[in-house]
C-alpha cells in the first residue's frame, strides 16, 4: 500500500470516528432537550412521537459506542496481525505455517468485523435521522394541537 492511499485511508477512519462522535453528542443533546421540553407535560397519547424520536437517538448511541468498540478492538488485533506477519506472535512463534494461519484467521475476523462496523456506523446515522423525524412529526403535532386549543377556547 502506497504512502497517500494509507493516508487517505487514515483521514478516512479519522473522520468516520468523528462523525460518529458527532452523532453521539448530538443525541444526547437531543434527548435532553427532549426532556426539557416536556418538564411540565402531562404524560398523553401524543408523546408518542417524541418517545420514539428519543428510543431511536438512545440506539444511535448504543450503536456510535458499539461501532467506536469495533474500531479499538481492530486496532488492538492490527498489533497481533504484525506481531503474526513478523514471527513474534507469542502463540504462533515463526512456523511458517502457523503463520499463514494466523494471517488467513486475522484476515477472515477482520471481514466480519468489518462489516459489523459498517453496519452499526449505518444504522446509527438512520437512527438519529429518524429521531429529528419522529421530533418534528410530535412538534408538528403539538402546534396543531396548541392552534386547536386556542381557536376553540375563543
Amino acid at each position: 500500500m502506497s504512502e497517500i492511499q494509507f493516508n487517505i485511508q487514515q483521514e478516512f477512519r479519522e473522520k468516520q470516528e468523528k462523525y460518529v462522535y458527532y452523532l453521539i453528542a448530538i443525541s444526547v443533546s437531543a434527548i435532553g432537550f427532549s426532556v426539557y421540553k416536556t418538564e411540565n407535560h402531562e404524560l398523553n397519547i401524543t408523546l408518542i412521537p417524541l418517545a420514539f424520536a428519543v428510543i431511536c437517538w438512545s440506539i444511535s448511541i448504543f450503536l456510535g459506542l458499539k461501532f467506536l468498540k469495533y474500531v479499538i478492538s481492530v486496532l488492538y488485533a492490527n498489533n497481533g496481525y504484525f506481531d503474526i506477519i513478523k514471527g513474534k506472535h507469542p502463540d504462533l512463534g515463526n512456523h511458517p505455517e502457523l503463520i499463514k494461519a494466523g494471517v488467513e484467521g486475522f484476515k477472515e475476523a477482520m471481514q466480519i468485523n468489518s462489516k459489523r462496523m459498517k453496519k452499526y456506523f449505518n444504522w446509527q446515522g438512520y437512527l438519529f435521522y429518524s429521531g429529528i423525524i419522529f421530533f418534528l412529526i410530535w412538534h408538528i403535532l403539538e402546534m396543531y394541537l396548541r392552534t386547536l386549543c386556542q381557536m376553540s377556547c375563543h
